[in-house]
C-alpha cells in the first residue's frame, strides 16, 4: 500500500465516466447537530483543489446501472457523505443533512461519459474534476471510473473533501465498494445494499464539539500544547535548507520503501519482546535517522493518531484524528531498545491529546500556526480487505499541495514491508533532505534488528513480484 498523488498510478486507456452525486433540493433538512472545531477551522483555511481520495481496479466487468447502485449505495450508508454546511465564518455555520428516512431515494449519482480517452488524458480529466470538491459545496465526494477496452475490468476512483475524510476511511473504502459493486452485479436491492449499521460521523462531531466546550486554557492537553509551543512554536525538519522556507509553491511528493517484509517483522519481533508496537520501533528508527542527519540527539515532531474509540464508529467514514506533540531525547542510549523506551515514553505521554481538538486548544492559546513537521504511523494489515489490495492494485491518494517549509511522512506498515510517503517543500534542497531522511531511516531500521540494508530498487523489485 502507497499513499501517493493520482498522477502516479497506472490508469488504463478507457472510456472515462465522472460520477456526482444529487439530491433534490428539498431533501435537506437544516440540522442542529454542531460542527466539530476541526470542521470549522478546516472550512476557514481549506484551500481550492485540496482533496483525498483512493483508486482501485476492479477484475470484473463493467456495468454502468450496477456501479450506480454501489456508489449510490455508499454514499447512503455513511451521513457524513450526505450533510453539508452553509454560512461563512464571520456569521456561523449551519449544517444541513439529507434524511433518508423521509425519502429512502433522496440520494443518487448521476454519470456523465467523457468519452474514450488515454491514460494520460484520464489523469488530467479525473484531476480537474476532482478539483473542484469544496469544503462548502456539497457535494463533498466525486467519482470516476476508466473502463478498460475488453470491459472485463475497470479503474474506479474517488476524490473527497478532507472534512468528509480520513485516511483509515480511505482504505476501508476498498472492500467496501468492492462488496458492494458484486452485490449490485448479482442483482441485490437497493435497500439491503444501503442497510449498515455503523456509526455517524455527524454524531462523533456533534459530540466532540460537546467535550471541547468544557476545555479551559488549565486543561492537561492545552498544558501539554502550551509547554511543546513555548520554546520556537511548531518543530520544521532541521535539514530541510534554509532557502525552503522562502519558496511557495507545488510541493514535492514521493513514495520510497524503507523496509522490506523480513526487516519490519523482525521490529515487530524486536518491540513484541520489550512488550510495547512496532509504532515504537519505527518512530525510534525515524528518531535516530533525524539525529543523524540534523546533529541533534532531541527528536520533536507531530504525530497524528484515531479518534475512533467508540467501537461502531470502526467502520464509518469521517474525518477521526486528532494530533499529538511528541518529543523524546536520544541521548545517552546505549541500544535500540533504549532508543525504543524513549520513542514510546515519548507517545504515550501525550496520547490523550488526540481526544482535544487542537483547533480548540489554538482558540484557548490563540495561536495561528500549524504543523510543519508531522509524522503519521498506519500499521493497515489488518483494515479489512488488505488481503486483497494487491489483486486491486489499490492506493490511497491526496492532491497535490503548495507549502513552504512543512515536511510530511506517512509511514505505512503492510505485508510488503514499511512503505514513506512524503510532501516537502518544492525546491531540489528538500527533496534531496527528504531523499536522505527515508535513506536513513531504512538504514536505522535494518541496523537496529541486525539486518542488511537493501536498496530502494531492491525493495521495489520485492513488492512488484508480490
Amino acid at each position: 500500500m502507497e499513499y501517493t498523488e493520482l498522477a502516479d498510478y497506472p490508469l488504463p486507456d478507457g472510456v472515462l465516466t465522472v460520477w456526482t452525486p444529487t439530491c433534490a433540493d428539498d431533501a435537506w433538512r437544516m440540522d442542529p447537530r454542531a460542527l466539530s472545531h476541526d470542521h470549522e477551522a478546516h472550512l476557514a483555511d481549506a484551500q481550492p483543489g485540496s482533496w483525498i481520495g483512493s483508486v482501485m481496479r476492479v477484475p470484473m466487468r463493467y456495468e454502468a446501472g450496477a456501479l450506480r447502485r454501489a456508489l449510490r449505495a455508499w454514499t447512503a450508508r455513511h451521513e457524513v457523505l450526505r450533510t453539508t454546511v452553509h454560512g461563512d465564518p464571520d456569521t456561523g455555520w449551519q449544517r444541513y443533512s439529507i434524511d433518508l428516512e423521509s425519502d429512502v431515494d433522496a440520494v443518487d449519482v448521476e454519470p456523465r461519459v467523457v468519452g474514450s480517452v488515454s491514460a494520460s488524458d484520464a489523469h488530467d480529466e479525473i484531476a480537474g474534476f476532482f478539483a473542484s470538491v469544496a469544503a462548502d459545496v456539497w457535494p463533498h465526494c466525486l467519482f470516476a471510473t476508466v473502463c478498460e477496452a475488453d470491459g472485463e475490468s475497470f479503474a474506479v476512483a474517488f476524490g473527497a473533501d478532507h472534512s468528509v475524510m480520513d485516511a483509515y476511511s480511505q482504505l476501508l473504502w476498498f472492500r467496501e465498494f468492492a462488496s458492494l459493486y458484486t452485490s449490485a452485479l448479482a442483482g441485490d436491492s437497493d435497500a439491503s445494499l444501503a442497510a449498515v449499521d455503523v456509526g455517524s460521523h455527524v454524531d462523533h462531531s456533534a459530540a466532540a464539539r460537546s467535550l471541547d466546550a468544557v476545555i479551559t486554557e488549565h486543561d492537561p492537553a492545552v498544558r501539554t500544547w502550551a509547554d511543546y509551543l513555548a520554546e520556537d512554536g511548531f518543530p520544521a525538519y532541521g535539514a530541510l535548507p534554509a532557502s525552503a522556507a522562502s519558496v511557495a509553491g507545488k510541493q514535492h511528493s514521493l513514495s520510497r520503501w524503507a523496509a522490506g517484509p523480513d526487516v519490519s517483522g523482525r521490529v515487530e519481533q524486536f518491540c513484541s519482546g520489550l512488550g510495547t508496537g512496532t509504532q515504537s520501533g519505527v518512530l525510534a528508527a525515524l528518531g535516530r535517522a533525524v539525529s543523524t542527519r540534523t546533529g541533534s540527539d532531541r527528536v520533536r515532531f507531530v504525530v497524528p493518531m484515531h479518534t475512533r474509540h467508540d467501537r461502531r464508529h470502526a467502520d464509518a467514514v469521517g474525518w477521526y484524528v486528532g494530533l499529538c506533540p511528541v518529543e523524546f531525547e536520544l541521548s545517552g542510549t546505549d541500544s535500540f531498545a533504549d532508543d525504543v523506551g524513549r520513542a514510546r515514553a515519548g507517545v504515550s505521554s501525550v496520547r490523550g491529546c488526540a481526544k482535544t481538538s487542537f483547533a480548540r486548544v489554538s482558540e484557548l492559546l490563540d495561536i495561528s500556526a500549524e504543523p510543519r513537521f508531522v509524522v503519521s504511523y498506519v500499521d493497515v494489515r489488518q483494515v479489512p480487505g488488505a488481503a486483497r489490495w494487491t489483486e486491486w492494485n489499490a492506493r490511497a491518494l491526496r492532491a497535490p499541495e503548495s507549502s513552504r517549509d512543512e515536511l510530511y511522512l506517512w509511514i505505512i506498515h503492510s505485508e510488503h514491508g514499511i512503505n514513506v510517503s512524503a510532501r516537502c517543500a518544492g525546491t531540489e534542497g528538500a527533496l534531496a533532505a527528504t531523499e536522505g531522511l527515508i535513506a536513513a531511516f531504512g538504514e536505522a531500521l535494518a541496523e537496529s534488528v541486525g539486518a542488511e540494508h537493501v536498496t530502494e530498487a531492491d525493495r521495489a523489485e520485492a513488492v512488484v513480484g508480490a
